[in-house]
């Protein structure tokens, strides 16, 4: 399930300010190691879902061969409190910077308060090609609509 950010989701989950895009998410047994906690992979499950979602909700046209895609360049993770199986997580997800051909996102799950805060640099990509390609103004139009004060520039 996909969301604008409400008053009382934040509230439930202790969501700082400045998101504004989240998915909801209960951990699975699947997710858990063997000492209860939920995976570091999971995690980064977790911001591929809330990624995909967001850039869907932006307008990223549908993948193929021929219309540029996000690749990840560089990702990170910083955990800050386990979870464990059942818990109710909401994930967030935000552009914070748009350069000419890449953008870097964060990610953040939080239960009663932050969990994990995680990032990554994604470069356009034609897949056919393989090529770097500029976001297209339409596209970075969205996302600056949709991110208030996002820094735009930077590295590509």
């Amino acid at each position: 399930m996909t969301l604008e950010l409400s008053t009382q989701a934040r509230a439930r989950f202790g969501v700082e300010p400045g998101w504004r895009f989240a998915t909801c998410h209960r951990v699975r047994w699947s997710e858990c190691d063997p000492f209860g906690h939920a995976n570091h992979r999971a995690h980064f499950e977790w911001f591929e879902e809330a990624r995909n979602c967001y850039l869907e909700a932006v307008g990223l046209p549908a993948l193929s061969p021929a219309t540029p895609g996000p690749v990840i360049a560089e990702t990170g993770i910083r955990y800050h409190r386990p979870l464990a199986y059942g818990d109710e997580v909401l994930v967030t997800a935000r552009t914070i910077r748009l350069g000419h051909t890449s953008f870097e996102m964060e990610y953040a799950v939080w239960r009663d308060g932050l969990c994990a805060l995680g990032r990554a640099v994604l470069i356009l990509v034609v897949n056919a090609t393989g090529k770097k390609t500029p976001i297209p103004p339409e596209l970075r139009a969205r996302i600056g609509a949709h991110e208030p004060g996002l820094a735009e520039g930077g590295p590509t």
